[in-house]
């Protein structure tokens, strides 16, 4: 019922992203006009840093897309320096309007992610 209530916009419901220092998933949330091709450049990329799992999800409007890539249970300094070799990369094609998580500049509390509304193809 809560997750209908969820998926119907009536309430968000978000998840902790760190469990002991550590996490399975990296996650890019953009927030922009230029959603498609931040969808399109960043598959690109990800496909040449050869991660292999990765998800694209609508967040509750057509323009906030989230990118759940999975990781082996890293710790958060090694999040860090894989989000940021992602998020400079997409940088040099695209002004940032995106987040990553989990991020070391954040208490672990504050290192959660909304649940996402849609799959994208």
């Amino acid at each position: 019922m809560l997750f209908e209530q969820h998926l119907n916009k009536e309430y968000t419901i978000a998840v902790p992203l760190l469990k002991n220092n550590r996490t399975d998933y990296l996650v890019l949330e953009y927030k922009g006009e230029e959603h498609q091709r931040f969808v399109f450049l960043t598959k690109h990329l990800l496909n040449s840093l050869d991660f292999e799992n990765y998800y694209f999800f609508q967040g509750k409007n057509e323009e906030k897309v989230q990118v759940f890539i999975e990781v082996n249970h890293i710790t958060l300094e090694e999040a860090d320096s894989m989000l940021s070799e992602i998020s400079d990369a997409l940088k040099t094609k695209l002004a940032k309007k995106w987040k990553c998580l989990p991020s070391s500049s954040l208490p672990e509390a504050y290192n959660i992610i909304t649940l996402p509304y849609k799959v994208l193809q």
